[in-house]
């Protein structure tokens, strides 16, 4: 999930959680101030309505009257029940045919006041005693608060209103700020997609925050990690380009100077094998070095020069005839029994240098490790690449070895005494990476080794 998702789902959570909440604690106390205003209001009609009873005045029957019209269109709903109660007891003379339980009844006359709610009708107690009487009076006042069940409802209906609009506000304010925080990061994820090992001298400005918060902070600190990587870089790049030069040199003279000892020594002399070894080996110490600079080379620069148009059937003819001139004994078979009669359809845009090398390296490999087995090399084209696939019958790859087979000097287990120096499958791959190339390896130990390249057309 995405830092921009994140950040609005937690805000928007957040804010949703306080509002909900917030509605909640509006709705609930408000129904609760509406409640016990509705039974103060019972209780006064229920007191009127008693002190009617109990004194039986004129002052009291206008007040009586007057309460009366006040609440009328209140507590029209409902009615008052009189109930006369034995003094000095809890024992009601004629009970009403009402919800509430006994122990309603109990604590109005005890306490003097009780309460019920029962859905949505309210009724409220209040005991009189009578000296008038023989009996003490119970007044139950009974009614239905339409007037706050509305003013409820119409509370409820804005609370949820104003929570949705609000929702959806804090969303988008939350998706607003969200990007506005992320810009830089984004500008700095676009930069970085500039920079690679060509272009090291590349570094990232700051266009939007102060230097000294914490996205300024860090891209300072990003380009001072590129400076100490461009001096280390240039450093290495520097070591190579001598190396080359000082590697180089010593070898051909040494290589020279074999050769034309080798010239002046019989066969039969006793130093003659020595000399042969050291030129053999001096042929292969070029091979290396000469791998392991184009190879670092190619690692640096990422770049490919002198593409041109090739056919892809001739290089791997010439490749061919290179493989059969340095191991005569090697057999190689071509099959372009799939190519088109469209020649233009084998055009490949490529470094031909460096693929000549790659498939070099492959070819060499299928024909040293296939055991004297015939190599073949098949050719198809398809829509959109050229595909070439080079299988061999020999040793093959334990499984064991095969996720480490791209890997610099790394050799499988199985290779006994083959000379190989573990850097051929890793230049073939770079080459072929550099040019937008798929190279593809399945191996099954004592069964051989298919070699599959997708190069694009």
């Amino acid at each position: 999930m995405k830092i921009k998702t994140r950040i609005i789902l937690l805000f928007t959570t957040i804010s949703i959680f306080y509002i909900v909440s917030f509605a909640i604690y509006v709705s609930y106390f408000t129904r609760d101030s509406l409640q016990t205003k509705f039974y103060h209001r019972l209780e006064e009609n229920a007191t009127i309505v008693g002190n009617h009873i109990v004194q039986n005045d004129e002052y009291n029957n206008q007040i009586y009257y007057e309460v009366r019209r006040k609440y009328l269109a209140q507590l029209s709903e409902g009615k008052d029940y009189l109930l006369r109660i034995v003094k000095d007891s809890t024992n009601i003379r004629v009970k009403p045919n009402l919800p509430m339980p006994e122990s309603f009844y109990t604590e109005a006359i005890v306490s003097g006041k009780a309460q019920y709610l029962h859905g949505k009708t309210s009724y409220i107690a209040v005991f009189f005693v009578d000296s008038l009487h023989k009996e003490d009076l119970l007044v139950i006042s009974e009614g239905i608060d339409e007037y706050g069940h509305d003013e409820q409802r119409t509370l409820d209906r804005t609370v949820v209103s104003g929570a949705s609009i609000a929702v959806v506000l804090i969303f988008l304010l939350s998706f607003y700020f969200a990007n506005k925080l992320l810009v830089p990061i984004q500008a700095i994820n676009n930069d970085l997609t500039q920079i690679d090992i060509s272009h090291l001298d590349m570094r990232l400005q700051n266009k939007f925050n102060s230097e000294n918060d914490e996205i300024g902070t860090l891209i300072a600190n990003f380009n001072s990690m590129m400076n100490r990587l461009d001096i280390s870089v240039k450093s290495q790049q520097s070591f190579i380009g001598n190396a080359s030069h000082s590697l180089r040199t010593p070898l051909t003279i040494i290589g020279g100077e074999a050769e034309l000892a080798l010239q002046s020594l019989d066969r039969q002399h006793e130093a003659y094998y020595s000399v042969e070894t050291i030129s053999k080996q001096v042929n292969k110490m070029e091979l290396i070095v000469n791998n392991l600079l184009l190879l670092s080379r190619s690692g640096f620069d990422r770049k490919i020069e002198n593409k041109q148009l090739i056919r892809i059937d001739e290089l791997l003819y010439d490749v061919q005839r290179n493989e059969k001139a340095v191991s005569p004994e090697s057999r190689i078979r071509l099959d372009f029994s799939n190519i088109p009669e469209e020649s233009q359809r084998l055009n490949i845009f490529v470094n031909p240098d460096l693929f000549y090398i790659a498939f070099s390296n492959i070819l060499s490999n299928a024909c040293k490790y296939g055991e004297d087995n015939t190599v073949t090399v098949s050719l198809e084209c398809h829509l959109k690449n050229v595909m070439v696939k080079i299988t061999d019958d020999g040793i093959g790859i334990p499984q064991q070895d095969q996720p480490h087979i791209f890997d610099s000097f790394f050799r499988a287990s199985n290779v006994g005494q083959i000379y190989g120096n573990g850097l051929g499958l890793v230049l073939a791959k770079n080459i072929f990476d550099l040019h937008g190339a798929k190279l593809r390896i399945s191996s099954v130990e004592n069964q051989g080794t298919n070699v599959t390249i997708e190069i694009p057309v």
